[in-house]
């Protein structure tokens, strides 16, 4: 039976060392003089849109009735300065054995690859460039499609299931993230989900919600793939 296989990006297959934060508290500085403090918010399986209503809606100088409207401009600037911050970043990684997963992956007739990210798909693509991820990604859904994560699973099945020629029922998705709200994502499609323990959510915290496997990390390639297919 195929699996279509959706990954997180963000702490899950790499780590952009703030990257993504800075690019967006320049583009709110810039466009609505948000102070850089009130960016420190926890953006662990939040939608770039959601991450954004949360900020804004915490400065009493903005007009709440607005900020739907403002978010497309501040996107299209935080767009500019993450290629800056991508470039300037001194510890972006990749995180153990993800290449290896993705290489075996590609190459098995049971997988079928995808990605599921809060990103806006601009951002995933450049945050995956710099280490030539995004070829192993045809389709993906993103927080350009919905600013609530629980309703982009739907959107990755439409799109894998006109690339692939193939249906898939929510039983055949997997969604490999490194956060509750990668948990709660599949959970709400009925899906299957592989936490790991990449990311800023502790060990603890991911047990708590039952995700159906909980791994350390990526970095064995047997372990991954049995809790793939077995």
């Amino acid at each position: 039976m195929k699996r279509l296989i959706l990954f997180d990006i963000d702490e899950t297959m790499i780590s952009s060392d703030g990257a993504g934060r800075k690019a967006l508290a320049r583009a709110l500085h810039q466009l609505h003089q948000v102070p850089e403090a009130a960016t420190r918010v926890s953006m662990s399986g939040k939608t770039d849109p959601q991450i954004l209503t949360e900020i804004l809606s915490t400065q009493a100088h903005i007009d709440q009735s607005h900020i739907q409207s403002a978010i497309p401009a501040i996107i299209e600037l935080y767009l500019t300065f993450l290629d800056q911050e991508i470039l300037a970043s001194q510890n972006y990684i990749m995180h153990d054995g993800v290449r290896e997963i993705l290489d075996h992956l590609v190459d098995d007739d049971r997988a079928c690859l995808g990605l599921l990210t809060g990103n806006v798909e601009a951002g995933a693509r450049k945050k995956l460039a710099r280490f030539d991820l995004n070829k192993y990604f045809a389709i993906g859904a993103y927080g350009s499609d919905s600013a609530d994560r629980s309703q982009l699973p739907p959107y990755a099945v439409a799109r894998a299931r006109e690339h692939f020629k193939s249906d898939f029922d929510p039983q055949q998705v997997y969604i490999i993230g490194d956060s509750v709200n990668d948990i709660a994502c599949a959970r709400a499609y009925g899906a299957r989900v592989i936490a790991v323990n990449t990311g800023k959510t502790s060990y603890t915290d991911l047990a708590a919600h039952n995700p159906d496997y909980l791994l350390a990390s990526l970095a064995d390639k047997r372990q991954v793939l049995s809790a793939l297919f077995d």
